[in-house]
């Protein structure tokens, strides 16, 4: 009965899925036959003997097995937020292809049926992204976590992304929103307020950017945010005497602001100066 409610759920933010879900799964069945013996049994194997360690998780494996996919892999500032199925050689497979969808600081790895491929591009960029953004905002818990060694994968993502420009003498300005007592907010919201909460953060911060800009969620009460091709004058300006107010309550937050301006400049410094 629980798996019946949850499934109900999953096709009300997933209506492309449902609508797909059967040439999906002719498709995973076809690719399913052709695979090499051995990884056959390994993929079998795998979901008979899934056991979900949480609602959450059993609604991600639903999205997971209803889409076709082999594997799936989430990922949130280069950290693994949920992982499905196995890797699958797919080099000498012509019914399989792999995947990778970005969206600033989410990651989506999926191997999936060839002929899924338009399918999956379309549930993917209209209604899975979506889906995981609202989920993981919504995971406190993940988010206060991984306030674990974030600061490496952080200088990583920041490293990768800036080269590029730097590399052409276009400065990346960061710039830190540090919230201030949201603790005691969020305690009595609940998830779902919890998320309505920090989703209209997100929204107010992402309404201020401009189109190349890039917002990264590092937990629930820290956002950075990368300029591309403005200085730190720039943005203190687009920022100045700004208040944000969320369910009439108007936010205490400081804001840092830094640039990147040549490759010999130091991510991992410029963090320390943000406060992160």
């Amino acid at each position: 009965m629980v798996q019946e409610e949850l499934l109900s759920e999953l096709w009300n933010y997933a209506p492309l899925l449902q609508k797909y879900s059967n040439e999906l799964e002719m498709y995973w069945d076809e690719a399913l036959q052709d695979l090499e013996s051995n990884s056959k049994d390994i993929f079998i194997n795998y979901l008979n003997n899934f056991s979900p360690t949480s609602v959450k998780e059993l609604i991600f494996y639903y999205y997971f097995l209803y889409s076709g996919c082999f594997y799936l892999h989430i990922k949130y500032l280069n950290q693994t937020y949920l992982e499905f199925g196995k890797k699958i050689e797919i080099i000498i497979n012509p019914l399989l292809k792999h995947s990778k969808f970005l969206w600033n600081s989410l990651e989506i790895y999926a191997i999936f049926p060839s002929k899924s491929e338009k399918m999956i591009g379309e549930i993917f960029a209209k209604e899975f992204f979506p889906f995981v953004r609202k989920m993981v905002l919504n995971d406190i818990l993940f988010l206060k976590r991984n306030i674990y060694d974030y600061l490496e994968n952080t200088i990583e993502f920041i490293e990768k992304k800036s080269k590029i420009y730097l590399e052409k003498n276009i400065p990346v300005t960061l710039t830190h929103f540090k919230f201030e007592n949201l603790d005691r907010y969020l305690c009595y919201l609940g998830n779902i307020g919890s998320y309505n909460f920090i989703l209209e953060i997100d929204s107010y911060i992402r309404s201020r950017l401009k189109k190349r800009d890039i917002l990264i969620i590092l937990s629930y009460n820290s956002f950075l945010v990368m300029s591309i091709g403005a200085r730190k004058e720039i943005i203190s300006e687009r920022f100045k005497d700004v208040y944000i107010e969320i369910k009439s309550l108007v936010l205490d937050y400081h804001i840092y602001i830094e640039s990147l301006l040549t490759l010999d400049d130091s991510v991992k410094e410029i963090l320390q100066k943000l406060k992160i």
